[in-house]
């Protein structure tokens, strides 16, 4: 339940965050509809992804984190690196990232092209794996 409520209050904060750029071309209810359904598969989807990640770790004895790295830190680490990204690659990221915005919305958005968003996201990606490196092992 508390899941559901997390996924319907994440909706109407997009809906907020987007109000000036929303374009609803059927019902407000079936946009909701819609909205939520996005979110519920994205959830599930991220959440099958840490299942096998936390399976695998179990398996292989990996540790996933160290124990002298803490949350708080961690964080902090993770948006000092997105900071130090190019502009438009921590744009480009952050939208996809954060905003959860697909990469032919982020596109259309900017007026570039897909590939150049699927480039900019592996960059990032890549940048972002290097600066973090002594966080993660």
């Amino acid at each position: 339940m508390d899941e559901a409520e997390d996924i319907v209050q994440t909706l109407f904060i997009k809906l907020w965050e987007k109000r000036g750029n929303l374009t609803i071309t059927h019902t407000f209810k079936s946009y909701l509809y819609r909205g939520v359904h996005n979110l519920c598969m994205n959830h599930l989807e991220h959440r099958g992804i840490r299942e096998k990640h936390t399976a695998y770790a179990l398996q292989t004895g990996t540790v996933v984190q160290r124990p002298e790295v803490f949350t708080e830190e961690l964080e902090t680490r993770i948006v000092a690196a997105i900071e130090s990204l190019p502009e438009q690659c921590r744009r480009i990221f952050t939208m996809s990232r954060y905003e959860e915005m697909k990469y032919s919305e982020i596109a259309r958005q900017l007026a570039i092209s897909v590939n150049t968003v699927e480039n900019q996201v592996s960059k990032a990606l890549k940048l972002l794996r290097q600066r973090l490196q002594d966080t993660i092992h």
